[in-house]
Parts: structure tokens; C-alpha cells; sequence
């Protein structure tokens, strides 16, 4: 007796059946927020940063007011920024809820002696 080829069809349509009304649960939301600063900065701002040659005034135009200034041992002028990016990213299904937080935070220091930029360095930190 040959055997029906449908029987295999059908637990994939009751399969897909069940499923269907779950797909109109489905909720995904994600949110990116900024600091003060803004977003941290991209290579392609600090490759314009000479040491030896750009100067506090250029830094001040360019990333407005240091997050904090303090002044080194040696009597550096010490200029910090500090930038941090949050992103908080939900999904909800049925039987199933994820919650992703991510935050990166990025630090820019540049130390001035008169008047010129001596050297700078950054320090990444993910969470």
C-alpha cells in the first residue's frame, strides 16, 4: 500500500498555524542616548590633532568646553573630555524577554603647554 505524501505536510502547516498568532507579539525597541558631550568622537576628529602644532584654541572651537581641566605635574594644562554612549535594546516574544544594556564610555585627554597641544591620548571602556 503506497502511503499518502501529505501526512509530512501537514505538522509543518499546524506547526506554522501556531506560530502565526505569535508573530503579532513580537516587540523589539532600542534606545541610544548620549551625554553632555555628545557622541565620543570618531577617528577622523582626532587625526586632526597635531602634536606639537594644533593649538588649545583649535581643541576649544572644535569639542567646546572640557569636561574637566586640571593642570599636570610638570604644568601641563591637562584638558579632559568625556563622552559616554548608552544603548538599551528590549525584545519581548511570547515565552521569551531580552533586555541588552550596552554603554561605552570614552575619555580624551590632551595636555597643552603654552598654548599648544604636547601630546593626547584616548581610553575606550565597554560595558
Amino acid at each position: 500500500m503506497e502511503r499518502c505524501r501529505g501526512y509530512r505536510v501537514v505538522p509543518a502547516i499546524v506547526a506554522i498555524g501556531m506560530l502565526l498568532p505569535a508573530a503579532g507579539c513580537f516587540i523589539w525597541n532600542s534606545e541610544v542616548d548620549y551625554g553632555d558631550k555628545g557622541a565620543p568622537l570618531t577617528g577622523s576628529t582626532l587625526k586632526k590633532v597635531e602634536p606639537g602644532t594644533t593649538t588649545k584654541a583649535w581643541v576649544l572651537a572644535t569639542l567646546g568646553k572640557p569636561s574637566q581641566q586640571s593642570t599636570t605635574d610638570g604644568g601641563a594644562e591637562l584638558l579632559t573630555y568625556k563622552y559616554t554612549k548608552s544603548q538599551d535594546t528590549n525584545v519581548v516574544m511570547p515565552f521569551l524577554i531580552v533586555n541588552d544594556e550596552k554603554k561605552q564610555e570614552q575619555t580624551v585627554f590632551f595636555e597643552v603647554k603654552d598654548g599648544v597641544v604636547q601630546k593626547y591620548w584616548v581610553e575606550n571602556v565597554k560595558r
